[in-house]
């Protein structure tokens, strides 16, 4: 079970695209959220908890027609088949407004996107996914430039990072957008063996993504 962590929901806001990796790679490896000190080496001002080595979420697949909707009832997907959601493991943390999570284990572990959404424009925006490349690349991170999505039918632009966290070599993909005054940073991570097979679901979700 994740635990919730204390932390403010100003420190929540400031850490951005950092704090949402933090989460997704924990849930990744373990099931569990990553936290202050995380295991996956983000700053302290990450979101999340440290995990538990032997526990993990599980999740239970919904139908691929049923849509799900974000905490910020701002829009709504319909998850991948064999996918479900996870929104609840995570806690009331500020931000984080929908966890979607395989049901299946690749390579020992569950493909997971974090979707954190937060007031903004397109500035802030840039500001969010210019320090995220940085100071994930302080942290030794391989960063490069992902093909653009669209979402919703609002173009997303990101990056992707590369990194090997307790012996698991991990692939995410950072994208942001915004979109009516609120800014949405979908971060999708998963195992590099599985990567190919979770961009072509993070494609099904972006494609099915409606603003409500």
């Amino acid at each position: 079970m994740l635990r919730r962590s204390a932390r403010s929901a100003r420190s929540a806001r400031s850490a951005g695209i950092v704090a949402v990796v933090a989460i997704a790679a924990a849930l990744l490896v373990s099931g569990c959220s990553a936290g202050p000190g995380t295991p996956d080496g983000s700053p302290s001002t990450s979101t999340a908890t440290s995990p538990s080595p032997t526990s993990a979420v599980e999740t239970q697949p919904i139908d691929a027609v049923d849509a799900v909707q974000g905490r910020s009832a701002t829009y709504s997907v319909v998850p991948p088949q064999g996918w479900g959601e996870a929104t609840d493991e995570v806690g009331a943390l500020p931000g984080v407004d929908l966890v979607l999570m395989s049901s299946e284990r690749r390579a020992g572990f569950n493909t997971n996107l974090v979707v954190h959404v937060a007031p903004g424009d397109a500035t802030l925006l840039e500001s969010e996914l210019q320090k995220g490349r940085q100071q994930l690349a302080d942290q030794g991170r391989t960063v490069s430039d992902a093909p653009a999505v669209s979402v919703g039918g609002s173009p997303a632009t990101g990056f992707t990072t590369s990194f090997t966290q307790q012996g698991v070599e991990v692939v995410t993909r950072s994208y942001g957008l915004h979109h009516e005054g609120r800014v949405y940073l979908l971060t999708l991570s998963s195992a590099k063996s599985a990567g190919d097979q979770a961009a072509a679901e993070l494609a099904q979700i972006a494609e099915s993504w409606t603003w409500s």
